[in-house]
């Protein structure tokens, strides 16, 4: 089979949040089953509750009782209340789904404090897109530390990596793509519209078409996973004109040539200097140019020249930046001296 494993995590802050969030979990918002939802309310009865109390107050009662129970009655305003876990599966998974969803109700549980700190898990299959929600109280240690277990870039990376060995990986699902981009983009995008296209999906007749097109060929990954279609391989990456110009290269590295413009000495003419090769001396090394212009910024797309666009990765590269002119001006020094000294 092939399909990406999707995880996706959010904090929940404000007042009421947890009530809220159950809320939509257990289908109970009316405005949400409307013809223009994504919920089909003809399918609500095959949802199925994994984890937790039936109701959305029960759900929230549960929160304030753990807290309580912790000795914390009083929080800041903007405290991190819950984290909110949906797990997804790709339209043609062919797994187990129950047992799958499950399986990451428990690894939440496991990694986010606890079994207990799990306040409710909602398997919903009134969507294209079957997926769960799991609400997680971030209870740790007798303190709410909600963010501290999203943590930062790092932490994220960290979670996602656990979850694809401890879960995704075992079930036969793969990562889901980095974000792509140039030609590569292109060909995901491009893939996305066709597969929409052959199951005449529902969308390309929807009156907000146009932005749905604009969104997937902006970043077509969320919807390469939602329809369980395999990202195209990207295209290797060629190096910029500049990168080639400051590369040190294969194999050992030649010593530059420098200009030697030696004191003058008498009744010799300019056409007899000699421009032997001079070492740098070992106590002041001579500054590197290369070493200077590793540091490379790239700008913006709109201030670069067209032509300097890249078809194959679909990127635009600098041009390099002019030599130092050091040894001209070094040149037309000595010159002047030369000449005023003659004089």
């Amino acid at each position: 089979m092939s399909g990406a494993a999707i995880l996706r995590i959010k904090k929940l802050t404000g007042s009421g949040i947890i009530g809220k969030a159950a809320r939509h979990n257990k289908r109970t918002i009316q405005a949400e089953m409307g013809a223009s939802s994504s919920i089909d309310p003809t399918r609500t009865y095959l949802n199925e509750i994994l984890a937790g109390p039936l109701t959305p107050d029960d759900v929230a009662q549960l929160a304030k009782d753990l807290m309580a129970a912790a000795g914390l009655t009083t929080l800041r305003k903007d405290a991190v209340l819950g984290l909110e876990l949906v797990f997804s599966l790709p339209v043609a998974h062919g797994l187990n789904e129950r047992d799958y969803f499950v399986t990451c109700t428990t690894w939440a549980g496991d990694y986010f404090g606890g079994a207990n700190n799990v306040l409710s898990s909602d398997l919903h299959r009134d969507e294209a897109q079957h997926h769960c929600h799991v609400l997680i109280l971030p209870l740790v240690d007798g303190r709410m530390n909600g963010g501290k277990l999203m943590g930062n870039r790092q932490t994220l990376m960290a979670m996602q990596q656990n979850f694809f060995d401890a879960v995704a990986s075992v079930y036969g699902l793969h990562k889901a793509p980095a974000k792509l981009s140039g030609l590569t983009r292109q060909a995901a995008a491009k893939t996305v519209l066709q597969t929409l296209r052959a199951g005449a999906d529902a969308a390309l007749k929807s009156k907000v078409w146009a932005s749905i097109r604009d969104a997937i060929e902006r970043d077509p990954v969320p919807y390469l996973q939602a329809l369980g279609v395999d990202a195209p391989a990207p295209a290797k990456r060629m190096r910029t004109m500049a990168e080639i110009f400051t590369s040190k290269g294969k194999g050992k590295r030649k010593e530059s040539i420098s200009m030697d413009f030696g004191s003058t000495q008498k009744g010799r003419s300019l056409c007899s200097v000699e421009f032997p090769p001079k070492a740098p001396s070992p106590a002041t090394p001579k500054p590197d140019p290369i070493a200077e212009h590793q540091e490379l910024v790239r700008v913006k797309e709109s201030e670069l020249d067209p032509s300097l666009f890249n078809p194959e990765t679909g990127e635009y590269f600098q041009r390099p930046p002019k030599p130092e002119l050091h040894q001209k001006k070094a040149a037309q020094q000595w010159v002047a001296n030369a000449l005023g000294a003659r004089r």
